[in-house]
This record gives C-alpha cells, structure tokens and sequence, in this order.
C-alpha cells in the first residue's frame, strides 16, 4: 500500500482507496472498475412525484394568501366564507407541505 497526492487538493491517500477522505475525489486506483474522466457527477435523490407535490403544495399556499388578499381589501363586509377559505386553504397547503418534506425525508435516510 502506497500513498498518493490527490490530483485534486494534494493531500496524501492510500492508493487502494476509492476516493479522497478529505474532498472525496475518486481516485483511479480504488475499486472502481471504469476510469474517471475528471467530473463529478451528482445524483439527484428526490423523485420527480415528491418535487411535484412540493410544488403544488407551495401554489396552494401561495393562491390561498392571493385569494385573502383580493377578497379582504375588496369587501366592505367580512363573509364568513370569504375569511375560512383561505386561511383553510393555507393550513392544509402548509400541511401538506410539510409532509410531502417528511416523505422526501424518509425515503433518503
């Protein structure tokens, strides 16, 4: 076992490991089996239906403050209805919101 300069921050690494412990930087003699061409590539986790229901849930929220806020400042008197629905609005986008991050949440860790 040999020690290596890391082509990327210098630091010295075992030429078995896989990637650098300090930037984590793959390194070719690991046991990776295809060669690196020197860009890191990310993996996005999050699934296309949980950012879907993120962003829904966010437009809730968001219609539901633009509803409260052409219905109070337009009406002269206060509607019952005019005043639940969007603050029932906002409770349940906020809601659901929260657990669609939970749901991201739990299916990476």
């Amino acid at each position: 076992m040999a020690l290596i300069k890391c082509p990327e921050c210098s630091s010295e690494v075992s030429d078995k490991a896989e990637s650098c412990p300090k930037c984590a930087y793959p390194i070719a003699g690991g046991s990776t089996t295809q060669p690196h061409s020197g860009k890191i590539r990310t993996i996005e986790l999050t699934s296309k239906k949980y950012k879907r229901q993120q962003l829904l849930a966010i437009l809730f929220i968001i219609g539901s403050f633009i509803i409260w806020g052409f219905i109070l400042p337009s009406s002269d008197h206060l509607s019952l209805a005019g005043v639940i629905l969007p603050v029932v609005g906002s409770i349940v986008g906020l809601t659901w919101l929260i657990a669609v991050r939970f749901m991201i949440w739990w299916h990476h860790g």
